[in-house]
């Protein structure tokens, strides 16, 4: 029996958010954050001789780039039957057998109780719910941080990605639907026979956050370091990373559709999910 993935018609969508902060603020947290930029060991060897100075380190370059980052939520329904034995005392104590409808069984004695055992069919229906959010430069960064920027902040709904500083996500379309089915489908379903099993994806949304980046050098020895304030929240990161690999070509919705309904017609029949994954990234 095959898994059937479908999709809600708004399921696949792209969202950009508006920086909160601005350039100018930006670069002020940077500055604070600069000796920060070329590891711990420098910025406490700031404090003694050799060290970091805030003279010796200048700021070489700087950008505002667009991050990544996925939002899927997904939901099985599976229609199923189950053997099952219902014990039923029986509460006559001169009864021998007990007949319902065309079943007949013996009645059974358990120390100081009487009982029979019949035997029936459930018919069952189960839905089982999943959600996560997936960072796109595949980070250690944790769903509910993520998952804060769209509950605090408010992102533009576009048909397409244009700027020419997004980054380029690093994983697939495929790869976050494959999340989702095969935690999904990692669920146990204790069934004798399962009639229908369908995964509905309901949300498939990429989000593009606003970063700034500084890249700092230190003059005396030819260190370069990043500092990264968030657009959003201007929280900073002392020890950051410059990305070089931007966004080929403008990403569209209709790319985003057109892709994922390729992975979810790769269900194979008999096998149960089997998602393939495509070698077109975004």
């Amino acid at each position: 029996m095959s898994i059937e993935i479908k999709f809600d018609e708004a399921a696949r969508r792209i969202f950009v958010f508006d920086e909160v902060y601005s350039e100018r603020a930006a670069r002020e947290q940077a500055e604070k954050r600069k000796l920060g930029a070329f590891g711990t060991v420098a910025r406490m060897q700031s404090l003694i001789a050799g060290g970091p100075k805030p003279e010796t380190v200048s700021l070489s370059k700087s950008e505002l780039r667009y991050e990544p980052f996925w939002l899927v939520s997904a939901q099985r329904a599976v229609d199923y039957t189950c053997q099952v034995e219902y014990t039923m005392a029986v509460d006559n104590a001169h009864a021998q057998r007990v007949q319902i409808g065309s079943f007949t069984t013996e009645v059974a004695a358990r120390g100081s109780k009487r009982q029979i055992v019949v035997p029936a069919l459930e018919t069952c229906h189960r839905k089982i719910d999943f959600a996560t959010h997936l960072d796109g430069l595949k980070r250690e960064i944790r769903a509910a941080t993520l998952e804060a920027y769209v509950r605090n902040y408010k992102a533009q709904d576009v048909e397409a990605m244009t700027a020419s500083n997004a980054v380029e996500s690093l994983v697939s379309v495929a790869s976050v639907i494959q999340i989702a089915t095969s935690r999904l489908t990692g669920e146990a379903i204790t069934a004798h026979e399962i009639g229908h099993d369908q995964l509905l994806i309901d949300k498939l949304y990429l989000y593009w956050r606003p970063v700034f980046a500084f890249e700092y050098v230190w003059t005396a020895n030819g260190k370069t370091g990043v500092v990264e304030i968030d657009g959003l929240t201007g929280d900073g990161v002392s020890n950051g990373q410059w990305f070089k690999d931007k966004l080929q070509r403008v990403m569209t919705r209709d790319m985003l559709i057109e892709v994922s309904s390729e992975v979810a017609n790769a269900v194979v029949p008999g096998t149960g999910v089997a998602v393939k994954l495509i070698d077109r990234m975004l």
